[in-house]
C-alpha cells in the first residue's frame, strides 16, 4: 500500500511538472505563421525545438525548420509558413526527445473585402485566396438571408480561374448583403457587408486629455471600415503621417468598435490616428497630452520625538503602495527587520494614507518602521522618557468604613474583614502574606440555579486619561463567594466594559484544564447583575485566584496583587479603541484592598 501511495504522489508530481507545448491553432492556412508556445521547460541552453513532417523519425535530417527556447522555462517561439501537409513540432533536451504537438497545414479558401462599411456610392473590393483556379469558380452578391438562387443574384462575376486574386462590384443600394463564392453550384465561401445611404464617419479619442508619465494610454476607437489592415498609431503633435514618425502602433484586425493600450510616453502633446487598408491616410485623429507624474515619496511621522510611558503612539503614513502586505512596526533600535522582532506590528489595511495607533510602551529608545511586502522603507526615531509613575489610592479600608464610592447593585451587604494586605510595591500576580489587623473589603457572589445574581462597583468619577493601569490586591478565597471582577470604561467608542473571569484559565488540582467561557453558564446572571446596555468582554483572569489556590503557597492567607494595563486589554478587543477614563471597579464576589489606579 505504500509502494502504491509512493507511485501515486510521483504521478502526481510529474503531471504538476511536466513539460508542455502548444499552437495557436490546429489547422493553419498556407499562408499563415505557426505560433508555438511551451511550458514547464528546465530553462537550459540545450533545449530546443524543430518542425518534422508527421510520422518521420527524428532523424536530424528529417527537420525542416527548427529554433532554439532560449534557456527559457516558458515562451512563444514562431516559425514561417509551411507547405500542405501534416506536421509534428516537437522539443528536445539535447539528443533526447521530451514532447511534441500535431498540426495541419491546408489551403482553405478565404474572402474579404476592403471595409466592413460602405456608402451608397462606393465600389466594393473584393479578395479571395487559396481557390482551386478552376473556370468554374466565381462569385455572386446576394441580398442577406436569402437563398442561393439564380434568381436572388444582384450581380456576379468570375474569378478568371485564378487560386488568389481581387474583383470590384459597383456601388450597390442601402442594405445588409452577402459575397458568396462557388464552385460550379457547389457553395464555397461568403462574406457579409452592409451599404449605408449616410456617410459614418470614423472616430478615436482617449480616455483622458491629460496623462501622466506613468500612465498607459488607452484610446477607443469607433466606425472603422472592419478590413484586416486597419490601423492605430501615435504621433507627436504636428507631425505628418510618415512611418519615422510613428512612435507606437497596433493593427485593428478587422474590428469595428473596440479599444487599445499603449504604454506611457514621455511629457510632450501627442495625437491618436486611425487608417484604413494599411494606408497612411488618415480617417481620425485625436490630440492629448503627456505631463510629468508627480513623484510621490513615502513618509511616516509620529505626533511627537519623546512619550511619557505607555502613552499611546499615533503613527500617521502618506504615499504607501496600498497593498495588503504594506505594515508598519514599532521596533526597539538595533532590532532586525523580522516581524516577529517587532514588538507591536499593524497592516496599513491596503490605505496609501491614514494614521494606526499602536499600544504604550515602557521606557527606552524606539524606532516606527514602515514595510513594502516586507522590505523596509523607511524608519522615525523616538524615545520613551523615565518617568515618575502617578498613583492614586482610592480605598485601603483603614478608616474601617465602606466608602459611599461603593454601591451594592445586588446580592449581600458588603462587609468589612479584620485581614488585609499592607500597600507594598510588589509586582504584578505576586503574593503577601495577609495581616491581620489590617482592613479589606469582602462582596460575595450569589450563587443560585447555575447563575450568580450579585453584583458590586466602585465609582472612580472622572479620572485623569493617563491613569491606565488598574491596581488592587485580591484575597485568595473560598469559592464561595469569590467570583470575578472588571472595570467600566469611557473610550473613544463609547462607554465599554471589560471583566477578568478566572474560569477562563484556572484549572482544578488534577490538572484538568476547565474552559467554561466566555461567560460559561453564569452568562445572563452577569449581564443581571450589572448595569445593562454596556458593551461586555471577558478576558481570562491575570491569574487563577481561587480554584486550586488554597493552600498552596500560602492559600487562602494570601493576597494577589494585580498590576492590569487596561487600555491595552481593552485594544485587544478593539485594535483602534482609546482610553479615555476608567469609571468603574466591578465585583460579582471577592475580598479587595488597596484599591488604586496609577499611570504605569
Amino acid at each position: 500500500m505504500i509502494k502504491k501511495l509512493i507511485y501515486v504522489s510521483l504521478f502526481f508530481v510529474t503531471l504538476l511538472h511536466s513539460a508542455g507545448v502548444d499552437t495557436d491553432k490546429e489547422i493553419y492556412n498556407i499562408d499563415e505563421e505557426i505560433t508555438v508556445s511551451f511550458s514547464n521547460l528546465k530553462g537550459q541552453d540545450n533545449e530546443w525545438m524543430a518542425i518534422y513532417p508527421a510520422e518521420s523519425s527524428n532523424d536530424f535530417a528529417n527537420i525542416i525548420a527548427w529554433k532554439l527556447t532560449n534557456a527559457t522555462e516558458a515562451g512563444n517561439v514562431v516559425f514561417d509558413t509551411l507547405a500542405m501537409g501534416n506536421y509534428s513540432i516537437r522539443v528536445f533536451e539535447g539528443a533526447n526527445f521530451v514532447i511534441s504537438k500535431e498540426i495541419v497545414v491546408d489551403k482553405v479558401p478565404a474572402i474579404s473585402t476592403d471595409k466592413e462599411i460602405y456608402m451608397i456610392d462606393e465600389d466594393i473590393l473584393v479578395s479571395f485566396k487559396n481557390l482551386k483556379g478552376q473556370n468554374n469558380e466565381w462569385m455572386a452578391i446576394y441580398p442577406t438571408e436569402s437563398s442561393n438562387d439564380f434568381a436572388n443574384i444582384i450581380s456576379w462575376k468570375l474569378t478568371n480561374a485564378t487560386e488568389t486574386g481581387n474583383v470590384t462590384f459597383e456601388a450597390l443600394a442601402k442594405g445588409t448583403y452577402d459575397i458568396r463564392i462557388f464552385e460550379g453550384a457547389d457553395f464555397v465561401i461568403e462574406k457579409t457587408i452592409v451599404v449605408n445611404d449616410d456617410a459614418i464617419a470614423s472616430g478615436v479619442e482617449t480616455t483622458k486629455e491629460i496623462y501622466l508619465t506613468n500612465e498607459q494610454i488607452v484610446a477607443l476607437f469607433e466606425n472603422m471600415s472592419g478590413g484586416n489592415d486597419d490601423w492605430m498609431g501615435i504621433y507627436p503633435a504636428e507631425s505628418n503621417n510618415d512611418w519615422q514618425n510613428m512612435l507606437q502602433w497596433e493593427w485593428i484586425r478587422g474590428d469595428i468598435f473596440g479599444m487599445k493600450t499603449f504604454e506611457p510616453l514621455a511629457v510632450g502633446a501627442y495625437e491618436v490616428r486611425v487608417f484604413f487598408n494599411n494606408s497612411f491616410n488618415t480617417e481620425a485623429s485625436y490630440a492629448f497630452r503627456v505631463e510629468a507624474a508627480e513623484v510621490k515619496v513615502l513618509d511616516i511621522t509620529l505626533e511627537k520625538n519623546i512619550y511619557d510611558p505607555f502613552e499611546l503612539l499615533h503613527v500617521n503614513f502618506e504615499n504607501m503602495e496600498g497593498e495588503a502586505s504594506d505594515w508598519i512596526g514599532i521596533f526597539p533600535v538595533g532590532a532586525n527587520h523580522q516581524q516577529q522582532s517587532a514588538i507591536e506590528w499593524r497592516s496599513t489595511n491596503s490605505l496609501i494614507d491614514g494614521q494606526l495607533s499602536f499600544n504604550g510602551i515602557e521606557a527606552g529608545a524606539y524606532e516606527a518602521r514602515a514595510y513594502f511586502d516586507n522590505v523596509h522603507q523607511k524608519t522615525v526615531a523616538f524615545t520613551v522618557r523615565e518617568k515618575e509613575p502617578v498613583r492614586v489610592l482610592y480605598d485601603d479600608f483603614e478608616d474601617n468604613v465602606i466608602d459611599p464610592r461603593w454601591v451594592r447593585v445586588t446580592g449581600k451587604d458588603m462587609t468589612l474583614l479584620n485581614v488585609g494586605a499592607t500597600d507594598l510595591a510588589v509586582g504584578h500576580t505576586q503574593r503577601q502574606l495577609a495581616v491581620n489587623g489590617q482592613r479589606s473589603l469582602r462582596t460575595y457572589r450569589d450563587y443560585r440555579g447555575g447563575l450568580n445574581h450579585s453584583g458590586y462597583y466602585f465609582n472612580f468619577g472622572n479620572p485623569d486619561a493617563n491613569l491606565k493601569f488598574l491596581q488592587v490586591d485580591m484575597k485568595i478565597g473560598e469559592s464561595s463567594h469569590v467570583f470575578a471582577f472588571g472595570v467600566k470604561l469611557n473610550t473613544k467608542f463609547g462607554e465599554r466594559r471589560v471583566e477578568f473571569a478566572s474560569w477562563l484559565n484556572h484549572t482544578l488540582p488534577s490538572g484538568q484544564q476547565i474552559i467554561r467561557g466566555p461567560y460559561g453558564n453564569v452568562l445572563a446572571g452577569h449581564r443581571e447583575a450589572f448595569m445593562v446596555n454596556n458593551y461586555l468582554q471577558v478576558h481570562p483572569g491575570p491569574s487563577d485566584y481561587y480554584v486550586g489556590t488554597s493552600g498552596v503557597g500560602g492559600g487562602s492567607n494570601m493576597f494577589v496583587h494585580y498590576k492590569i494595563n487596561i487600555e491595552e486589554k481593552l485594544r485587544l478587543l478593539e485594535p483602534d479603541n482609546e482610553l479615555l477614563g476608567i469609571t468603574l471597579f466591578t465585583t460579582s464576589g471577592g475580598d479587595y484592598d488597596n484599591l488604586a489606579l496609577i499611570t504605569h
